[in-house]
C-alpha cells in the first residue's frame, strides 16, 4: 500500500489558510428565497512522546501522527428544522489513517421543547464528551481519559445510521430533565479503527488470521438531570450492542478445531456522569461499566458464551485563569477485568499477556492557551502505571506495571 502523504499536507494547508483568514465562519447564500448554508471547520495537529512504551503510535521516538480535521455544513430550511452534516478524518498512531468519513449527516425537527426527532447518521450520546469528542475547544485536556473516550475507537463509539427522539422536561422546583433515546446500525467500522486494530493485535500470531469486522444494531438512551443548584447536573446512559462480530481463520486441521470462525460480542454499557460548573471552575466525574458476552460461531453453530466485565472512571478539575489560560488535571483508572484489578490472575486467564495489561492508571496535568478565539494550543503531561490500553503487543513485547511518562502537545484552529 502506498502511504498517503498528500492528506497531511492538505491538513497543514487548511490550518495555515484558516489562520491567515482570521478563521471566520463562511456563509453561502443560495438565493433570495432560500436559507443560507453555514460552513464551519477545524484542523488539529499534535505531538505524542513517551518514555517507555509506544502508546497510540510510535511515541517512544516522538510521533506527529496525531491529526484531526473536519468541515461541517448546516442550514435551517423550515421553522423548527435543522439539517447538518460533517466530514471528518483523523490519524492517531495506526488508527484512522487520514481516511475521510461522514461523521454525521442528519435532519432534526423540533416539535416543542419536550419532543424532537433526528434521523440520518447521528452521533451517539453517552456521557459528557462522546458526542463532542471532535470539538477540541470544548475541553482543557489534549487527551480525554482514554479508558472511557479512546481516540482510536471513534468508528465504534461515534456515529450510527438511524434516529433518535429527544427533549427537555421541566420538573418545577427540582430543575429539569433532558433525554435522548436512539437506535440504528453501527456499520461504518473501519479496518483502521479501534476494534480492528485490537483484534489484529490479539490475533496477530499464527496460525490465526484476522478477516474483518462487521456492522451491528445498537440502541440506548441518555438522560440528564439539571438540578436546582445552578451549574450542577447528573447524567446516566445505557447502551446495548447486539452482535458486534468479527471473522477470523484458524489455519490448523479441522480435526483439531481449525477453520473459519466468527467471534460475536453482545455488550451492555452503563455510564454515569456528574458535572459542576462554579465561577471559573469545572468539576467532573464519570464511571462506566461494561459487560461483554462473547461466543464463537462455527458454520453458524453457536459455541458456549463467556462473560467478561471491565470498568473505568475518572475525576477532573479545570480552572479558567483568564481569557487566554486554562489549567486542568484528571486522574483515571481502567480495568480490563473487574474481578482481577491488580492482574494477579491475569496470566492464567490470558497467558500471552503480562499482568500489567489488566489495568492502567493515568494522572494528567493540562495547560490550555487561547492566543485567539479561533486558535488554541495545549500542553499536557501524563504519569501512567499499567499497560491495559497500549493495544500493541507487537511494538511492546515486554510490559510491566512500572510508571512511565507521556507528553502531549496539540494546536487547533477553527472557523
Amino acid at each position: 500500500m502506498t502511504k498517503n502523504t498528500s492528506t497531511p499536507k492538505a491538513i497543514l494547508a487548511l490550518t495555515i489558510a484558516a489562520a491567515a483568514s482570521g478563521a471566520q465562519a463562511y456563509e453561502l447564500k443560495l438565493g433570495t428565497n432560500m436559507p443560507p448554508l453555514d460552513f464551519h471547520g477545524f484542523a488539529s495537529q499534535g505531538l505524542l512522546a513517551s518514555t517507555k512504551y509506544d502508546y497510540m503510535g510510535y511515541t517512544k521516538s516522538g510521533s506527529i501522527k496525531f491529526t484531526e480535521a473536519g468541515v461541517n455544513v448546516s442550514m435551517n430550511p423550515f421553522p423548527r428544522t435543522h439539517i447538518t452534516a460533517q466530514g471528518f478524518l483523523y490519524d492517531v498512531g495506526k488508527g484512522g489513517g487520514y481516511d475521510p468519513v461522514l461523521d454525521y449527516a442528519l435532519a432534526d425537527y423540533n416539535f416543542s421543547d419536550k419532543f424532537g426527532i433526528r434521523a440520518g447518521r447521528i452521533i451517539r450520546p453517552e456521557g459528557i464528551y462522546n458526542s463532542i469528542q471532535s470539538i477540541d475547544l470544548a475541553r482543557t485536556s489534549v487527551l480525554l481519559p482514554q479508558g472511557m473516550y479512546d481516540a482510536r475507537w471513534r468508528d465504534f463509539t461515534g456515529a450510527l445510521d438511524g434516529g433518535s427522539v429527544y427533549g427537555n422536561i421541566g420538573l418545577g422546583k427540582l430543575g429539569s430533565a433532558s433525554y435522548e433515546v436512539y437506535g440504528g446500525m453501527a456499520d461504518s467500522l473501519s479496518e483502521r479503527g479501534g476494534p480492528a486494530l485490537v483484534l489484529k493485535d490479539v490475533l496477530r500470531n499464527p496460525p490465526t488470521v484476522y478477516n474483518g469486522v462487521n456492522g451491528f444494531p445498537e440502541t440506548g438512551f441518555q438522560i440528564w438531570w439539571n438540578t436546582p443548584l445552578e451549574g450542577l447536573r447528573a447524567g446516566a446512559s445505557l447502551t446495548k450492542c447486539f452482535g458486534f462480530s468479527y471473522d477470523y481463520q484458524l489455519n490448523i486441521p479441522p480435526a483439531f478445531g481449525g477453520g473459519a470462525y466468527t467471534g460475536v460480542v453482545d455488550a451492555l454499557w452503563q455510564h454515569y456522569s456528574l458535572e459542576y460548573q462554579w465561577k471559573s471552575w469545572t468539576f467532573q466525574a464519570e464511571y462506566r461499566y461494561e459487560d461483554d458476552y462473547v461466543h464463537n460461531e462455527i458454520g453458524g453453530i453457536r459455541m458456549p458464551t463467556t462473560l467478561s466485565a471491565k470498568d473505568t472512571w475518572y475525576i477532573n478539575a479545570s480552572y479558567r485563569v483568564n481569557n487566554w489560560l486554562e489549567v486542568g488535571a484528571y486522574y483515571s483508572e481502567f480495568y480490563a477485568d473487574v474481578t482481577d484489578r491488580n492482574g494477579s490472575a491475569f496470566n492464567s486467564k490470558m497467558p500471552a499477556q503480562p499482568s500489567s495489561d489488566a489495568y492502567q492508571r493515568d494522572l494528567a496535568l493540562s495547560f490550555r492557551f487561547d492566543p485567539k478565539p479561533w486558535w488554541i494550543i495545549k500542553l499536557e503531561g501524563h504519569y501512567i502505571h499499567g499497560t491495559a490500553l497500549l493495544n500493541d503487543g507487537g511494538n511492546n513485547p515486554v510490559r510491566n506495571g512500572d510508571g512511565w511518562f507521556m507528553l502531549a502537545v496539540k494546536t487547533t484552529v477553527s472557523f
